[in-house]
């Protein structure tokens, strides 16, 4: 046994096979719920129109096409999943089994994302699954994730922006490998990262800023290499060409000038809304689960000698690496800032921008860790003490009340109640009879579903059709049904 202890390469796969243990335990539940989620709110409306304009063109491609492009004149620029929601449409398709392979396939692969970022920025293993449990947790397990049922459980925004940041993050992945590859293989992850780009682009103002900020920083990073082979620089060319289209719909103006608010009209009054937003959620976001992983992280990464920048990390390059991501940042909550005209964050906006700042933090913390180790001695005492420290975070983690409030409060620990009590269950028997109702009921008829009790959840959404037949999910849901109104009542 003294003998096991005292091997490196022993204890280094034991801390593995935790990390590895941790990671499963944060995104198992999430990943579970997302086979008893139902239709909720818009679903109705795209499942509705993707079929109406399959129909109409006698072709689920130019169905797609041309409902996005009426979207694009009249609602909003979001080409990408506008026209994927009006193409897949799961449910009309394949029923609730296709419903919940797309939803589970839409987390899985922002998920997997995540990894091939972390794994490809940290090249040691047990560094970048630090770094991936810290990201993840980031996603499921900190502040504010129990706002993850509008990104994870509610099918329209799941797509619109759990799948797209996925892209961005493929786009980033592949960009960051054709600066390390040479001949076919670089120019296949070009090919790839620009595809990626281009469709990450089509996604809100949000991620396509977001997109084409990561993509220039890329860029920015490894210059030298840019300058001898310059079609390196398509991915960014691609991603930014679908961010003017985006940025240039009708629908944007049109959409941004219902909701207006006096005192928030400008261009300026969106800046200074920026600014608010931006320092009211960075102590929402950095909250101290993250920053006790930070510490972890930081430790880790220096005892691994991990090297994220190739070429080392100056001071001035540390200065521009933190003040890029803080200009990253504001791009990306000016157009929620300024869109909405508030300078306060709300609902599937307020958990994007929080999950976009920690992640983004993060990527800071590891250069961070680079930086240290490039420009000060690290001695046998430093390594041990950075041992202890990041032992003292994980404890700290674990038996702060604060932090465990947090956890106890977080997405992970949610789904985890859902589960254990039987709740994804009921709820999706409940919801499930009240859809297969109103596909059984007779065309043209008026469905009222009476139920004398209901559900409810810490994770999963609201179905969002109520007593009133005219209320506009009502009425989607009318027209996917092919009825002439949809009631629910409970007491």
């Amino acid at each position: 046994m003294k003998k096991l202890l005292a091997d490196k390469t022993f204890l280094n796969d034991i801390f593995r096979l935790i990390l590895a243990v941790l990671i499963i335990a944060v995104i198992a539940t999430p990943l579970t719920g997302t086979m008893y989620t139902f239709l909720s709110e818009d679903d109705f409306s795209y499942e509705s129109g993707g079929s109406i304009g399959a129909a109409e063109n006698q072709s689920a491609i130019k169905g797609a096409f041309y409902k996005t492009v009426n979207i694009y004149v009249s609602q909003q620029g979001c080409y990408t999943p506008m026209y994927l929601d009006h193409l897949i449409i799961p449910f009309s398709r394949f029923g609730f089994p296709g419903f919940h392979v797309a939803m589970f396939t839409y987390v899985a692969l922002f998920i997997l994302s995540l990894g091939l970022i972390s794994f490809v920025l940290v090249k040691d293993k047990t560094a970048s699954l630090v770094v991936l449990l810290t990201a993840l947790m980031s996603v499921f397990t900190m502040s504010y994730t129990r706002m993850d049922t509008d990104i994870m459980y509610w099918y329209t925004e799941t797509l619109g922006f759990t799948l797209l940041m996925a892209f961005l993050f493929f786009a980033l992945y592949f960009s960051i490998l054709s600066f390390r590859k040479e001949g076919g293989a670089m120019v296949e992850c070009v090919v790839l990262g620009a595809v990626f780009a281009f469709l990450a682009s089509g996604a809100s103002l949000t991620v396509t800023a977001v997109n084409c900020a990561a993509l220039l920083a890329i860029l920015i990073l490894d210059f030298e290499k840019l300058k001898k082979k310059k079609y390196l620089a398509i991915p960014f060319i691609f991603g930014f060409i679908g961010a003017l289209i985006k940025a240039v719909a009708p629908g944007n103006f049109i959409r941004s000038n219902d909701s207006i608010q006096p005192g928030h009209e400008t261009l300026l009054d969106g800046i200074r809304d920026t600014f608010v937003c931006l320092f009211r959620s960075f102590p929402k976001a950095l909250d101290i689960v993250f920053i006790l992983m930070a510490v972890l992280v930081v430790a880790v990464c220096i005892i691994y000698k991990v090297e994220v920048i190739d070429g080392g990390i100056s001071h001035k390059r540390m200065l521009i690496i933190v003040g890029g991501i803080f200009v990253l940042l504001l791009l990306e909550v000016f157009p929620a800032a300024y869109g909405t005209h508030d300078s306060v964050l709300t609902g599937h906006l307020a958990i994007e921008h929080y999950i976009t700042t920690r992640l983004f933090t993060l990527f800071v913390v590891v250069c961070l860790a680079q930086w240290i180790r490039e420009h000060w001695t690290v001695s046998e005492k430093a390594l041990m003490g950075l041992k202890v420290a990041g032992g003292v975070a994980v404890l700290l983690i674990l038996v702060l009340p604060f932090s465990r409030n947090i956890i106890n409060d977080s997405f992970t620990a949610r789904t985890f109640r859902d589960f254990k009590s039987g709740t994804f269950k009921r709820v999706y028997q409940i919801r499930e009879y009240e859809i297969s109702t109103f596909q059984r009921a007779e065309d043209g008829s008026d469905c009222i579903i009476y139920q004398s009790w209901d559900a409810s959840s810490e994770s999963l959404p609201s179905m969002g059709i109520t007593a009133d037949s005219e209320w506009i999910v009502n009425r989607s849901a009318a027209n996917l049904f092919g009825l002439n109104t949809t009631t629910v009542l409970t007491p």
